[in-house]
């Protein structure tokens, strides 16, 4: 499968393409007698990308983009982000215990995960709004006690992004 940019269509596919909100999408067509299994959306209805890091100069920022509604084709030059300066980011290791974790939200910072084996015996919990804990690398969290690896309480805007959560010996009902 690929894109043929040189005739600005889509070629190819195996199971399930969804495209949503993309500039010259195949038109949907479902067939188990062969063809190709494209389901086609004009926008993406409603949708939050996922927060990114960046530098200027010295400096590091925290990218939270904006959520959008209707959306069609990519957000041009990163201009739909709210920049946050890493004095408010604590940048946790595969030391940093749950409780730290959910106490620096708690103190109104964003986490991000340095890349490793978080092997947690409580959960992380976030207990604000607006709250966002990104992973980087391969930063996997791994509950050993059954309790899920995050819990999200009943706040708004909450972003967990670049995570892989992994139950450990003792059976967990869920991850998050």
């Amino acid at each position: 499968m690929s894109r043929n940019s040189q005739w600005g269509k889509w070629s190819g596919g195996v199971w399930n393409m969804v495209f949503s909100g993309c500039n010259n999408a195949p038109a949907s067509h479902c067939s188990n007698q062969g063809g190709s299994p494209y389901t086609t959306l004009p926008s993406t209805q409603l949708i939050a990308e996922k927060p990114y890091i960046s530098e200027n100069g010295d400096k590091y920022f925290l990218n939270i983009p904006k959520v959008e509604h209707n959306k069609v084709g990519p957000t041009p030059g990163f201009k739909n982000a709210d920049q946050v300066d890493f004095s408010q980011v604590f940048v946790a290791n595969e030391k940093t215990t749950a409780q730290t974790i959910t106490q620096k939200l708690a103190e109104g910072l964003h986490v991000v995960l340095q890349p490793g084996n978080y092997y947690l015996t409580d959960s992380i919990k976030v207990n604000r709004d607006n709250a966002v804990v990104l992973g980087i690398g391969l930063a996997t969290l791994v509950s050993t006690t059954g309790k899920p690896c995050i819990e999200v309480q009943n706040v708004d805007g909450v972003r967990i992004a670049g995570v892989l959560l992994e139950a450990g010996e003792t059976k967990s009902d869920s991850l998050i």
